[in-house]
This record gives C-alpha cells, structure tokens and sequence, in this order.
C-alpha cells in the first residue's frame, strides 16, 4: 500500500545518532584566530538561552569547552538551570491548576474511547503509515485529545493583531528545543500554560500555542503534524543569511572602499581623484585636458558591473545551496524527521490564500515549500483531519481543502464539519417509516459525538513578560553570516537590548564587525559598532547628552573622531578628528564664518601636557566661509599662525574670474625690535589694478592677526579641556552605567491606578481633614483668650457676630449678581434702541454682530437670573444652618 503521507519506508536510526549533538556544531579552532577575525564558530547559548540541557552538559565536560564558558556564565546557567526545576515543581503543584488538568471527565473518557477505536481501525487499514498523535499524556500524566489542549485565547495586546506579530513573538518568546528521537512523536505534550511558564519546548508545544493565539484573533489556523529537513527540524539557521530575516548585511550594499564609498563609485570617480591629486601635487603644474564621458554611459557600466556581481553572488549561492543538498541527502534519516508547523487557511482575516507559519523561527511559507516533506494529519480545537493524499514530490500538489472527504478523513462527525452536508429527510437509508421528526432529530444527536470544551486554563501574559519576548531575557540565534542575539529591556545592566555579530568573509575583504544596539541609557548610548580586526569602536548617541555629543569613534583606545550635534552647541562644533601630530574641528552656521580649526605638532605623540606648554605646537590653522559684505581681496579665507617662523599667512577667497587666491604673508615683531618698527608683509594681489594698501592699515591688519592668533590659542585649549572632560565622563559612565525607567513604564514605576470605590474614600477623607483643618469661630474667638471658658454674654456676642458676617456676605453677593444683571440688561436696551433707529443703514456685517450680540446679552441676562433666584432659595437655608451649628458648638454653651 502507497504511503499517503508521503514518509519513507521506515528505519531505526544508526547508533548512537545524537540529534541534539548534531544542532550544536562542533566549535573550530578558528575561535581562537590570533588575527582578530570573527569566524562562524557556533559557541554554546549565551544569557540564558538553555535550549538543551544535555546537549550543554556534553560540551562543557570536556576541558576544552571549558574555554568557551567562563566561571560567571557557568554559574548563570545552573542559576537557570534551578530557577527551570523549581518553575517545574510549581507548575505541577494541583493546588494551583484547575482539576481539568489531572482529571479526566465523563465526556473526555468517552470521546478517548471514540478516538482509541479510530485509531485500531486507522492501523489496520494503514499499517504502513506513522501512528497519528491523538491523545498524548500531558504534564501530569493524564491523557487528553490534542484538539482539547488548543485554548483559543486573544491576548489584550494589539500588537499580536497580525498574524506576522504573533508568531514573531511566539518564536522569541519561547525557546526551541528538538525532538528527542526526531523521528518519533513525543509522548508528552503539556498545556500551552506550561510552555508559556517554562518558556521552553518542541515545535508540537509552539504550534499549539500559536494556533491558540491565531485562532483567538480570528484566524482559521492548524496544527500540521508532518516531515521536515533536517534544518528545519533541529532550528539549523547556519545555511541562512542574516538578510534573510530583515537584518542587513554590511556587504548587503556592495563592497565597500577605505572611507566607506561603494566600491563601484570609486572606480567611476577615478579620473577625477586622479586629475585633483595630480594637480595637488604640484601649484604651477598644468592640468590635463579633461575628459568628457557621458554620464548615461557612466550610469551604465555601474549597472553593468553590479548585474555582474548580482549573478555572480546568485551563482555562489546556487553552489552553497546544491552542497547542503548533497549534505541533506547524506541524513540518514531524511524524511523521517518529524516535525509541526501551522497551516492558515482563507476565508478569514483577509487571508487570500492558504500559507505555512514555522512556529520556530516565526517565517512565512508557501503551503509547497520544499522544506516540508509531507503531512499526517492536521486538526484544530474543533476536529482533527488526516491526510489521504499521497506525497510524491514533498508537498506539490497538495490540497488542503478538509471538506473533501476523499482527500482528508476526519475524526468527529459534526454539523459543522465543511463538507459534511446534513442527511435529508428523503433519504431512503434514513427512511425509519412512522417514526416522528422529534426522535428522529433526537437520534441524530446521539449518533454525533460533540468535541468537550479544552481542559486548558485561558492563556496569560503579562505586560512585562509580553515585553521581554525572550526565553529568561535573552535569546541567540546564528545564521549562515551572522550570529544575532536579543536581550529584553533591563535584563542586562548595560541595557543592551540586541547585538549582531557578523563573520569575516576574506573574499570579499571583510573581517568582520559586532554591533550592539541599547536602551533606556542615561548617557544616551544608541549603538556601538566595533572591528576587532583593527580595535575600532564606534558609538552612536541621541540627542540630549551634556556637550552635544553624537559619535565617538576611538581606536585601539585612541579617539579619532567625534562628532556633535551643532544645534546644541553654542560653537556650532560639527565634528572634531584627531591624528597623531594633528587636531581638525569642523563647524557650521557661524557669526563669524568660521568653518575650521586645526592645530598641529611638531612630535607624532601628542603629550598630555601640552595645552600648558605652547612650545610644542608648530602651526594653527582657520577657515572662514565667504562674507557676502566684503570684497574678496578684503575677506579671508584662511588664516595660517606658524608659532615656530613667527609667521602669520592671510589667503583671500577668489575673486570672480579668477583661478589664484591672493595672500600676505606678516612677520611677527619680536621683543627686541623697538615700538613702531614694522616690517613690510610679503603680499601677492591677483587683480594689479588695485590700489596697494598703506602702511598704518597693514600694521592694523596685522595686529588684528595677532589677536586673532590669541585667541585660536585659546579656543584650542579650551576644546582641549572640554574633550578631557567629555572622555572622563564616558569613562565614568561606562563604569558605572546607570539606566532609565519611563514615566510612562506603569510596570517598572510600580504606578497603581486606583478604583472608584477607593477614589470616593480618598476624597471624602480629604473633605474631612479639610473640614477639621478650618475652624469657622477662630476670627471672631481672637479677642478672647479663654475661647474655651466664655461667659454667657460673650458667647451670645460671639454668635450675634458670626451670624451677621454670614447675613451681610449673603447680601453683599446678592447685590453683586443683582449689580451685574442690571449692567447687562441696560446695555441690551441700549443696543436695541440703537439698533431701531439705524436699522435700515446698517451693513451686513453689524446687523449679523447685532445679533450675536443680542443672544450673547440674552443668555447671560437669563443665567444671572437663575443664579439670583437660586441664591435667594438658598441663603435663609444657609442662614438657619449656621444657626444651628452654633446652638449646637461646645463653645458657646
């Protein structure tokens, strides 16, 4: 008999295979490569991730995978390792689960035994075929009907709406572990509740609470019990580039040259560079003719050369594809593996068509992908279906219509079952001849076995646990390119919330790069990119940090380079560059058009006592941008201070039509030269029709320079001590890295909102205390000092007096409102007789303001009235109450 689910004749496994083994690949020496390249060794889970307990054990009991785990890491994952046991015992304690979970009712009995029946008679007609996973054990021993095990539940978290979303956050929530044998079904599948708690289990554990959630927001998703590859079955994603899950590549872009340009923009640049560093080499040189090239044809040859190297990269790829096939064909067990996914099926949700979601890695494929082998059976919480279709080709041609009873055979009859159509009351089989509609309805629903509500308890997940979305805060996965590791936010003290380390790849000249993504930073830290191979590091900030610090690159511990946010700057500082016998600062938007600094050293070391010691600065250099006020003979464009020569260089920017700046060159009188001796600048005019400048100008001119120089002096000391202090600071921050919590975090900030019962409470307290805090007697007892002991005749002039105050309050506030109701009804009056008698020369305009005005003057006419009646009601109330308080106040007994 043809095997319909298309697995191949059965066979032991070869003894000895460790499957779990074959998912960690063995480390290789290349871990250990003097050179600084980041190799693809695969080390053990880092930060909690403890997806095989025996898998880990093997590799760290030899000595050398010792080296991979140091002492802190091994005690974090047997701190793990405990907290994973004692999560155990607590989920296993009746006390705390409903009795669903280790009873078995009347209706679960009989439909076991409905399903046990099945079961023989599906053996007997296939025996050829896997046994089905229908009533596996669960945490607590008992046997349940996997249908029942599938909780529908709707998480109230809008972000799960979608279904890419959902099983995003299934696979970073849950951490995978292989089948144990993979070729076996497991005996064992607990409640989506536990998964959820240990966050740990197989791709039969993911599935279900995938479809839980799925079919909670109103997709018609299945649990697909099937075949897979290999890399699928045991999560292998080293044959996967990092690009393919949305996390690029730095040669995703091409290759890249020295200073980052692609590659092939340089290449098309060349003759320029070429004509600019020829012409930098000598002033007086001529230039070569240029070249004209067309830019179309320009454009072109890039596109050509990229297609190139597109075919080229497709080609390498097809080879590294057809040697994991030779590979996957070398498995012993190929299509033996078993594995489960989900299927979504249209008609809901906007699904057009049918689609596979890997509950693992949470990707989306075809229902024909060739990484699926073949399928058993599928079933949800309401029925459970077998496939009768045979799978010659994986899964081509596959129907996943479960209304066709030819292609699959379902387990529960009912009603509702698509496909199944009611029988007819013409039937001649059904035909019973006098019996009444009523028994016959009555016997129908005898024949039909309903499926019991799930025995398992409504899914839940916290804010805080939805927000981690990582097994025990942490998660690492390697691709073929990269190893990419995910940690949730506050589960490290550093706040890193992900890190992607990508592999040297020595054909294409890249020796690999680690970048760390942060949060919740006080120092505002975003990201840190750092090269091994050349000790660079480099750290992105966001705005807001002390100084407008925006990137900081350092290598080797050197800074190189730092850049500023020039909109928090008063100086407008853009960027500063630091080399071994030079400092170059870069600015923007200027009063006085300064664009750049540089100061440079007579050593290559920069010593640290420098800013104190002049001596060892050789040159000072500014650049200014173009004034629009000044001619350009007048305005300067760089100034050049040579401290050693004593020499001061003025270049001027060109002027229109011409190709040479002018320039003077001042001679610094020294302290031996007597007052009002001036040596004559070396100048250099373009235009010789200028009138040469006199003597008393160009000695102004130069002293300006040297007050100038004084104070580029100063304006590099004081960067100097501002760079000290931004690099103390970093230090102390990385030191001691302290992190931030969000007034809107309520889970962190302990905020309680509270209810309206607690909210009517607190309010009448506060009344309360406010009520005992004033003392209405406490102005008129001043003039008594015994306001406990008060005579007759005191009490009564006491309580005379408080009476009055209220009495003349009450009739002052009367005739405020009687006051303010007159003013406005006789400003009505007055408008409405004007308007009578100008009506008819009135203009639109002020007949409509006339209006407005008049139901304005009539609403508050009517509101003062009703605020005056309705004080007149209640003042003789309020009158008769103090009244009695007052007989009925200790005092003035």
């Amino acid at each position: 008999m043809e095997d319909p689910a298309g697995s191949l004749s059965m066979q032991e496994p070869s003894a000895g295979e460790d499957e779990n083994a074959a998912a960690l690949p063995a480390a290789s020496d290349e871990a250990d490569d003097p050179t600084g390249k980041l190799h693809p060794v695969e080390d053990l889970p880092l930060d909690g991730e403890v997806e095989d307990g025996d898998a880990l054990s093997r590799a760290a009991a030899p000595a050398e995978g010792a080296a991979f785990l140091d002492q802190h890491e091994l005690e974090y994952l047997e701190q793990m390792e405990r907290r994973r046991k004692q999560m155990h015992a607590v989920l296993l304690d009746k006390t705390k689960v409903p009795a669903s979970y280790y009873t078995t009712s009347k209706k679960e009995a009989l439909v076991q035994q409905y399903v046990d029946n099945f079961k023989r008679q599906y053996s007997q007609l296939f025996p050829g075929r896997k046994d089905l996973l229908l009533c596996p054990e669960n945490e607590f021993g008992i046997k349940k009907f996997v249908c029942t095990t599938i909780r529908p539940t709707q998480l109230p978290f809008k972000e799960l709406y979608d279904y890419r979303s959902c099983a995003r956050f299934v696979a970073d929530y849950i951490s995978y572990k292989p089948l144990d044998p993979p070729h076996e079904l497991p005996s064992l599948v607990p409640s989506p509740t536990y998964t959820l708690k240990m966050q740990n289990g197989n791709c039969f554990d993911t599935s279900i609470i995938l479809v839980s959630l799925l079919r909670g927001f109103g997709y018609d998703a299945y649990v697909v019990s099937g075949y897979a590859v290999r890399e699928i079955t045991v999560l292998d994603e080293t044959k996967t580039d990092s690009d393919a899950v949305g996390i690029k590549h730095p040669l995703s872009g091409g290759k890249t040259g020295a200073d980052g340009k692609p590659q092939d923009a340089e290449d098309a640049l060349s003759v320029e560079s070429a004509a600019a560093a020829a012409a930098a080499g000598s002033k007086y040189k001529v230039k070569p003719p240029r070249q004209l090239k067309s830019q179309f044809l320009l454009k072109q040859e890039m596109k050509r050369k990229e297609k190139e190297k597109n075919e080229l990269l497709a080609k390498k790829l097809e080879e590294e594809r057809q040697r994991a096939l030779l590979i996957e064909d070398d498995d012993e067990l190929k299509g033996l593996r078993i594995h489960a996914w989900v299927l979504v099926l249209p008609g809901k949700r906007e699904v057009a068509e049918s689609f596979f979601i890997e509950s693992s890695t949470g990707r989306i494929y075809s229902t024909e992908n060739e990484n699926y082998l073949g399928v058993e059976s599928v079933f949800n919480s309401t029925n459970y279906w077998v496939n009768m279709q045979v799978c010659y080709d994986g899964l081509k041609g596959i129907q996943f219509d479960l209304g066709d009873n030819s292609k699959w055979e379902f387990v529960l009859l009912d009603n509702n079952q698509p496909g199944v159509a009611s029988k007819s009351k013409g039937d001649p089989l059904n035909d019973k001849g006098d019996v009444s509609d009523e028994e016959d309805a009555e016997e129908a629903n005898l024949e039909i076995l309903d499926l019991p509500p799930s025995w398992v308890d409504k899914l839940v997940v916290s804010r805080e646990q939805f927000e981690s979305k990582c097994p025990a805060g942490s998660k690492a996965v390697i691709y073929r390119n990269a190893r990419v590791e995910s940690f949730s936010d506050y589960h490290r003290h550093d706040g890193m919330v992900a890190r992607n380390t990508f592999f040297a790849d020595e054909s294409n000249n890249f020796e690999g790069e680690i970048r760390e993504y942060f949060r919740n930073r006080r120092d505002k830290l975003r990201e840190r990119l750092r090269v091994p191979y050349t000790g660079k590091i480099h750290e992105f900030f966001d705005p807001g940090r002390p100084h407008g610090l925006k990137e900081h690159v350092t290598i080797e511990g050197k800074t190189t380079e730092i850049h500023f946010y020039p909109s928090a700057r008063s100086d407008g500082l853009v960027k500063r560059i630091e080399k071994p016998n030079k400092v170059m600062e870069y600015f923007t938007e200027r009063e006085d058009r300064l664009s750049y600094r540089s100061v440079t050293f007579e050593t290559a070391e920069i010593p640290e006592e420098y800013v104190r010691d002049p001596s060892f600065v050789s040159k000072m250099t500014e650049k200014f941008e173009r004034s629009p006020e000044l001619p350009a003979h007048e305005d300067s464009k760089k100034q050049t201070y040579f401290i050693k020569d004593e020499k001061i260089r003025v270049t001027y920017h060109l002027e229109d039509g011409r190709i040479i700046d002018s320039y003077k060159e001042f001679k610094k009188p020294n302290s031996e030269q007597k007052s009002g001796v001036f040596e004559p600048p070396v100048c250099f005019e373009v235009n010789p029709f200028l009138k040469a400048p006199k003597k008393q100008h160009l000695y102004a001119e130069l002293c300006n320079l040297i007050r100038a120089e004084q104070a580029c002096a100063q304006a590099i000391k004081a960067s100097e001590r501002e760079i000290a202090e931004i690099l103390q600071a970093r230090a102390a921050e990385e030191r001691d890295v302290v992190l931030t919590t969000s007034i809107y975090d309520t889970v962190r900030n302990n905020i309680r909102i509270p209810n309206e019962e607690e909210k009517d409470s607190h309010k009448k307290e506060e009344e309360e205390a406010k009520g005992a805090d004033l003392d209405y007697l406490s102005p008129f007892l001043v003039n008594h000092p015994s306001q406990n002991g008060l005579t007759k005749e005191e009490a009564q002039a006491v309580k005379d007096s408080c009476l009055k105050s209220l009495k003349e309050r009450l009739i002052e506030k009367a005739n405020i409102i009687q006051s303010r109701l007159e003013e406005v009804t006789s400003e009505y009056q007055r408008r409405q007789l004007a308007y009578s008698r100008n009506a008819d020369s009135m203009t639109v305009e002020e007949t409509d303001e006339y209006v407005r005005f008049c139901n304005d003057s009539l609403f508050t006419i009517h509101i003062l009235e009703k605020r005056l009646a309705k004080h007149k009601e209640a003042a003789p109330e309020r009158y008769i109450q103090l009244d009695a308080k007052l007989k009925g106040d200790a005092r003035l007994l």
